[in-house]
């Protein structure tokens, strides 16, 4: 029996459907069954759901975020030592479907869940940029942690207005993290020095074992290119550096690539982290995705955490600083330590 076409239902809260970005979206999908719901935990939360499944055919749902709208960071995240870092959810789910993603361990849902009230987003941020823990640094803001924003903006533009809301508020630094090859959808803009776009990156190998529905590495690499061109601060992502069969080989085709087509002086900095993921999630994914080798190697358990064993972690990130040292100064290197 054929799948549905993605986006088939959209599952509307009472509370969301006036909104502009719900009825954009609406708009967007004329064919699509609407289903009035009451709170969207109703069609999130449910039990007995099957992620991998509904990752072939996900539904949408369109709601109103009730509280907690800003989050402090994730130490399973590079953060620069900033303390006034912190993310927000705008969305629940990830239109890719990358095998190495903890989404897929902290949700029962495959179905993607945006939530449309960007301006109580707005007026939550407001007071936080005012009490960050130092004044003399920028509130950092990830507005892109839990979801891929820039690859969903044709749909739910949502990383424009944060950018604007950015430009307007002193104080405030925002990283859009991203693996698509849609620049375009925001290219209209003008460069905003308070906007950090962020491109995850991975060697072509990586890409077509692990990181599934997600453009090719030249995509990516053309997309960042056309932000820089274009004025944008930008990051690279690599993370995370996965011990596939001959990876140093594969590492070092990747940095000569990357460097083939993207000027080292133009890239704001590198992040660089090994997998690592909450342990609860890692065995949620276990059960309930078919059997894959990344979950099923020699894992080192710590402090709540699946990564690698120290040594092994200690050989991949070594080996990217050494293949990236000749293109860039090293306080242009972030790697996550744990």
């Amino acid at each position: 029996m054929p799948w549905e076409p993605k986006y088939s239902h959209i599952y509307v809260e009472d509370g969301a459907r006036n909104y502009p970005m719900a009825k954009r979206v609406l708009a967007k999908f004329p064919k699509a069954k609407v289903v009035a719901i009451e709170d969207y935990k109703q069609a999130f939360n449910r039990p007995a759901q099957d992620f991998h499944n509904q990752k072939q055919s996900p539904k949408l749902v369109l709601a109103k975020k009730k509280d907690n709208f800003v989050y402090p960071g994730s130490h399973y995240v590079q953060n620069h030592w900033n303390p006034n870092f912190h993310y927000v959810a705008q969305a629940l789910n990830c239109t890719y479907d990358c095998a190495y993603c903890y989404l897929q361990g902290m949700y029962n849902s495959a179905n993607q869940v945006l939530f449309v009230n960007l301006g109580d987003y707005f007026a939550s941020t407001r007071p936080a940029i005012k009490s960050r823990k130092d004044p003399a640094r920028p509130f950092y803001l990830c507005i892109s942690y839990d979801t891929d924003l820039l690859a969903f903006e044709s749909v739910a533009p949502f990383a424009r207005e944060w950018i604007r809301y950015a430009s307007e508020n002193t104080g405030l630094e925002i990283e859009l993290r991203t693996k698509s090859a849609n620049f375009h959808a925001i290219s209209d803009l003008p460069a905003e020095p308070s906007t950090i776009l962020a491109w995850s990156l991975s060697p072509k190998e990586v890409v077509e074992k692990y990181e599934y529905k997600t453009p090719s590495l030249d995509a990516r690499l053309r997309s960042l290119t056309g932000a820089i061109s274009a004025g944008w601060k930008v990051r690279i992502c690599i993370d995370p550096i996965l011990p596939i069969p001959n990876w140093q080989k594969a590492y070092g085709n990747f940095v000569d690539t990357l460097f083939s087509k993207v000027d080292p002086a133009a890239i704001l900095d590198i992040h660089l982290g090994v997998f690592r993921m909450n342990s609860a999630y890692f065995q949620n994914i276990r059960k309930r995705r078919p059997p894959l080798d990344l979950y099923y190697r020699d894992w080192e358990k710590k402090d709540g955490a699946i990564t690698h064993p120290e040594i092994e972690r200690k050989a991949l990130s070594g080996h990217l600083m050494e293949l990236l040292k000749p293109h860039l100064p090293n306080d242009k290197l972030v790697v996550w330590e744990g």
